[in-house]
């Protein structure tokens, strides 16, 4: 008796996959014009690049969206989860710094040493001063709170831009900075009673820059304390 052939498949990828890739080129299009449509700040943009960095060196942070022409705030957020090891420390300050309704002067982000808590110059100190403004000192004190109750070692580290100084208390920004993370380091010991055996306060002058210091909007985001929570992983 004669067989019948079997029908032969055409040639190339199935029917379906057609659609799928036009579904998910509609989808990347839509996603670049939302991006297109927004203005992302330089604070928000350093957010992202620090994220991204924590996520590429295996310390996942956080990324933000951006806002559109209009000044309204883009839905789109993507939430990336903090390591495990600072996630309720982290988890309570974010509640806190929302509450305090700081914005952008100060940051939380995760990077590979550890979670740092940065806050900006403007935020904690007139410019070329090392006094603590009364105005910062509520909110060092709730973020310190925090911090007592919680095991990591900390580092406080002092950040200035490249604009230099000479004065009868600061010959360089050597000393500025370091005079920053000192007063800092003190008010945390004093005032909040956190264990002095935990602490660590250094300053680096204008030579860890997050910005280049090409413009006064860079040499702001330089100039700035950084509390940094060591991970257990680099002791």
């Amino acid at each position: 008796m004669y067989k019948k052939k079997p029908k032969e498949r055409p040639p190339g990828a199935p029917a379906w996959m057609t659609t799928y890739s036009d579904l998910v080129t509609l989808l990347m299009c839509f996603f670049v014009l939302l991006f297109s449509m927004s203005t992302v700040s330089s604070d928000k943009y350093e957010q992202v690049t620090a994220s991204l960095k924590s996520v590429f060196s295996g310390s996942p942070g956080l990324l933000y969206g951006g806002v559109n022409p209009i000044g309204e705030e883009m839905p789109f957020e993507i939430s990336l989860p903090i390591d495990i090891e600072f996630q309720e420390v982290y988890q309570e300050i974010e509640a806190m710094l929302a509450e305090e309704g700081v914005g952008t002067a100060v940051e939380i982000f995760e990077e590979e040493r550890g979670l740092i808590i940065s806050f900006k110059e403007k935020i904690f100190f007139d410019i070329g001063s090392a006094q603590l403004r009364p105005e910062a000192r509520n909110l060092l004190r709730r973020v310190g709170r925090v911090l007592a109750v919680d095991d990591h070692d900390i580092r406080v580290e002092g950040h200035t831009c490249d604009l230099p100084i000479r004065s009868t208390s600061f010959p360089s920004n050597w000393e500025l900075s370091t005079s920053r993370a000192t007063n800092v380091t003190r008010f945390l010991i004093d005032e909040v009673g956190i264990d002095p055996g935990r602490l660590g306060a250094t300053g680096y002058a204008e030579f860890r820059p997050i910005a280049a210091n090409d413009s006064e909007e860079n040499r702001v985001r330089n100039r700035r304390v950084d509390i940094l929570l060591l991970s257990r992983n680099n002791l």
